[in-house]
This record gives structure tokens, sequence and C-alpha cells, in this order.
């Protein structure tokens, strides 16, 4: 049935050009005199574009103020597992469920009492929340946790995840997640629509009415639920449907290949955001393909990257890395497996792409350090006990700066600093 199909779409995105075919030549490089270190952390300001990757210990969370001041949160996680416990602290309080250091988070950085987007990439608890590792009340008596919680405090506007309207598609993932995100949604009436793989700027700018930004910002959907722009115009092709036809089997599709990806632009600078994305699909040949290699291939070059599936060991493979070659990768770190020596490999060769870059993990425990003390990827390893990483982008998109930020305590304080061109 799709034989004929799958080939013209695998081989186009082969040979399709990334979002941009230009190389990306950004650079990094430590400040280590940077002003703001031991301050508090700057505070946006029109026409700067700010990613904030929020560090729980619980989960994967993102926050990201763009140049006009539309605002996203993407992901909020609230999982733990026991024996991950001792080794990846709980911060900035052990006593307080993810969603609600999430909210306080954004609360201390924005002044708004809102978000416009919250997008969730797919239905695992360390990115929506897990009601069994501990909820609390929300005001109409539901137990909520995550995503839910989150919005206990700050208003949510606009929801997308990867598989509305068809929820359940493929196996539910985490189910109890699932049902809590779709208890909040009815319950809170949020607006939704379908994210439409290919489309550009269905995520927008919201307070642009003059388009002071339209030449120099754009979000591209890449995809979701297996299906993945084919980088011409907004055509994107369902890979999951050809694996299901061919495999016989329309539920064995893991969560974490499901995910939903964009890329965000502004200017010369770029950023790739997509969940937990990875594992292998069975093509209409009946043979294994790379499906992260494919996303790669749709993406393109990026200044900045959140390492798929937290960099674990089935994702940031060669065939992704090679083609994103990002200046930055930023992990969200809540389990000690999440830094293994087959990707750090990977995104620190200078034999798959040339130049400076920096991995960016927000926690770096004991386990690493003690199973391979000496390898030569630490040499590009930014060290962040407990730190939130925040990039800022200067307003039209050519410069930016990378803070690890203290997250110990509310006071963000700065505690490294790392700039970066795009050529």
């Amino acid at each position: 049935m799709y034989r004929r199909e799958f080939v013209k779409m695998a081989v186009a995105t082969c040979v399709a050009p990334g979002v941009f075919a230009a190389e990306n030549e950004a650079r990094i490089w430590a400040v280590a005199d940077a002003p703001e270190i031991g301050q508090p952390l700057p505070r946006w300001r029109p026409g700067e574009m700010d990613l904030h990757f929020i560090y729980t210990g619980r989960g994967e969370n993102m926050f990201y103020v763009l140049p006009d001041g539309t605002t996203i949160v993407n992901d909020v996680g609230d999982y733990w597992r026991q024996k991950e416990r001792a080794e990846i602290p709980w911060l900035p309080r052990a006593d307080r469920l993810g969603g609600e250091c999430v909210a306080r988070y954004v609360k201390s950085v924005w002044d708004r009492p809102y978000v416009d987007y919250l997008t969730l990439s797919h239905w695992h608890n360390d990115h929506a929340g897990e009601p069994k590792c501990g909820t609390v009340k929300a005001a109409d008596g539901r137990d909520v946790c995550g995503i839910p919680l989150f919005n206990e405090f700050i208003n949510v506007n606009r929801f997308f995840d990867h598989q509305y309207p068809n929820r359940g598609q493929y196996g539910g993932g985490d189910v109890a997640s699932r049902r809590m995100i779709e208890r909040w949604v009815e319950a809170k009436n949020i607006p939704q629509e379908k994210f439409r793989v290919g489309a550009l700027n269905q995520i927008r700018l919201m307070n642009d009415p003059s388009g002071r930004y339209r030449d120099t910002f754009s979000i591209r959907n890449v995809c979701a639920n297996a299906v993945c722009w084919t980088g011409r115009g907004e055509e994107a092709f369902d890979y999951g449907a050809v694996h299901a036809d061919v495999t016989c089997k329309e539920s064995i599709l893991n969560q974490n290949t499901l995910s939903m990806g964009y890329v965000i632009r502004y200017g010369k600078f770029s950023y790739w955001t997509g969940g937990d994305v990875s594992c292998k699909l069975t093509g209409a040949d009946g043979q294994e393909f790379n499906y992260e290699g494919v996303v790669g291939r749709a993406v393109g070059p990026v200044t900045v990257c959140k390492t798929n599936h937290h960099a674990y060991r089935d994702a940031m493979t060669e065939e992704f890395v090679r083609e994103v070659r990002a200046a930055a990768y930023v992990t969200a770190v809540w389990c000690p497996r999440h830094i293994q020596d087959c990707n750090m490999r990977l995104m620190s060769s200078r034999e798959l792409y040339a130049g400076e870059r920096k991995v960016f993990p927000n926690f770096v425990p004991e386990w690493p350090r003690k199973e391979w003390p000496d390898a030569p990827w630490w040499g590009d390893v930014v060290p962040a006990p407990g730190g939130h990483v925040v990039v800022k982008v200067a307003p039209g998109g050519d410069t930016y700066r990378i803070y690890v930020v203290d997250a110990t305590d509310e006071s963000l304080a700065v505690r490294g600093v790392w700039a970066g061109r795009e050529a």
C-alpha cells in the first residue's frame, strides 16, 4: 500500500536540504570574566529570545520567551525512581513537585500570569507528570502533578500534544499521565488544535501585529506521531503508518518515536527540540531504518540542540548528529544514565563536523565520572551540578550567550557564561 510513496519520501528526505542549506558555522567559547557571573540572571528584553532549560531532577522542562514576548512552556516532567533519588537531587527543594518548581521558576523570570502555548512532546511521565510518584489537590479536587500542577499557578492559553485529536494511537504511553492530562484539558477547557507536521508558524508570534519579525523569525513543525516533514513546502510523510502496515502491529510504536519536535529560527540562530525522538522503524521494504536520522535530515544544521531522549544510548546517533552539527547541546538529566560514552563521543566528534562545541548537561552525576574518567569528550562538557541552562539570543539572532544558573536555591545566580556567534 505504501511502498511506492515510502521509497519516494525516504529518498527525498535524504537529499532534501535542512530548513536552511547553509553550513552552520557557529562557534562557542567561555567568557571567564563575564560581569554576569555571581549576579542574578539577566531579565528578558524586547527583541531578545530566551530559552530556559529548567532543572528539577524530576524530568524535562523548558520555557521560551520569543522576541515579541510570546511564551512557550515545552514539557513539564514530574517523575522519579527510587534508585535515582540518591544520585540526582531534586532542586531547589525536595518537598515540592516538579510542576510547582517549574511554575515558580517561570514566575521568577516572567511577570505575566499566563503562557501563550504549552507543548507536550509525548505521553511519558518525565515530560507530562506521573500521578503515582506524587500529586497534590487542584482547586477543583483533581489529583495533579506535572503539567496540570503547573497550570494551578500559571494560566495556559493554548495546548499542543503530539497525538491530538487521536490520543492513544499506536498505544497510550504512560496511561495514567495521559488520563491526568485529558482530565486537565477538559476541566480547564484548554483550547487545542492538531499539530500539523510541516507547517510553518502554526505556533506563531502573538504580539507582533506590525510584522516586525516576519522575515527573521519562524517555527517549523518537523515531526509528531512518527510523521516527519520532507523538507519541501509543508509536505510531510507518515512513517508510522508505513511501519504499522508492514508489521501489522499498530500498537508497538514507542512513545519516544512519536515525539513532537520543532525548529525555532531567529535570524542566523536556530534551535531544535524534539522530546525523546529515537528508535527504529520498519520501512516498506521490510528493513529497519533509523527514524532519528530521517528527522535529523529534516531539521538540518542548528545552533543549539536539545538532545533527543536525554542523550541516552538509543539517541543522538551518528546519523542525527552529522545533520544537526550544533554548537551547543543541552541535556535534561534526571537519571545517571543520561550521560553515555557512545553518544558523547559522537556529539564531540570533529570527524562528523568541524568546529568547537559544548555539551551542557544540567546535572553531572558521579557514575559517568567513575565509568569514563579519562574520556576525551569531558573537554567539551560544561559541568553543571544542579544548574539551569539559559540561552539568551541577542536581537536579530546573530549572537547569543549561554548561562549556567544556580538551581540549589531560587536566587538564579549565574555560575558561568559562554558566548557564540553565527557566521
